[in-house]
């Protein structure tokens, strides 16, 4: 019997109150796993996460570069990754309750000690609680008028408070464009002309400047605008766009090797480790 099929038999789903009883029991089963690693000596807790991190990325490696079998599409590691993809969902739920503690602790310090600005950080935590309490609690509801209250705070007041966010880095976006687009060298002034063009060719007024002229077939189509838009973003924009994210692929790839081989360090580890 495969693997699989050993797991499927000695360990079945469960449901309800074994379900609970199972999740309860991981759960303290993790808090004791961290407070062991804590209790661990910094050394010892770095070599841990060097080898874990390590064969946890030749895992996926291996799995992605092992030949399937011609039949089954599969090789002898395919069934284990839905439940190496599930623990990878319950790391991220982790780093979601990490930060929302994060924000807890430094907000609540703040409202605590009455520091600057601690009025700003007393709205974000009822703004914490009162999002979480609506979500888990209103949005299922029986009662049309908590599911409304659920609504309104995320359709009335997140909506728009993020539709006012980005309504306010739009500014920021043109001030950054003002300084790129400031007229020092040839290739300044090559960029303020190239966008100049983008931009009319992409709005009805910039088109009706060349709208007498025609649109394909003859030469002077060529000087339309709106052709001379989409031949810069089509022909122009579009190569340097793939150029750029192949270099940031190939950085991503240096990245994710110097983690999966935990050559990447930080002050804070190295410091813990040096203690």
């Amino acid at each position: 019997m495969d693997l699989q099929g050993f797991l499927e038999r000695h360990f079945p789903r469960l449901h309800g109150t074994a379900l609970t009883e199972a999740i309860i029991g991981a759960s303290l089963a993790c808090v004791v796993l961290f407070a062991v690693l804590q209790a661990l000596p910094p050394k010892a807790r770095k070599a841990l996460i060097a080898w874990v991190t390590f064969l946890s990325g030749l895992f996926y490696a291996l799995e992605f570069f092992w030949p399937p079998n011609p039949k089954t599409h599969e090789n002898p590691l395919s069934f284990a990754v839905p439940g190496v993809g599930n623990i990878t969902g319950v790391l991220a739920a982790f780093t979601i309750g990490l930060g929302v503690y994060s924000l807890i602790r430094i907000h609540g310090t703040n409202v605590l000690r009455l520091r600057q600005g601690w009025e700003n950080s007393l709205v974000l935590l009822l703004g914490i609680v009162v999002m979480a309490v609506s979500g888990l609690a209103f949005e299922r509801s029986s009662n049309p008028h908590l599911v409304m209250i659920y609504r309104s705070l995320f359709r009335d007041v997140l909506a728009n408070f993020d539709a006012a966010m980005f309504a306010i880095l739009a500014f920021f976006i043109i001030s950054a464009a003002y300084r790129a687009f400031r007229i020092r060298s040839a290739e300044a002034t090559l960029l303020m002309l190239a966008a100049l063009v983008v931009m009319l060719g992409q709005i009805p007024i910039g088109q009706a400047i060349t709208n007498g002229l025609p649109e394909r077939g003859a030469y002077l189509s060529l000087l339309r605008l709106d052709n001379i838009s989409n031949w810069l973003l089509t022909v122009v924009n579009a190569p340097a766009q793939r150029a750029i994210n192949f270099g940031l692929g190939v950085g991503a790839l240096a990245i994710a090797l110097r983690v999966w081989l935990s050559l990447e360090r930080g002050a804070y580890f190295d410091a813990k480790v040096e203690e």
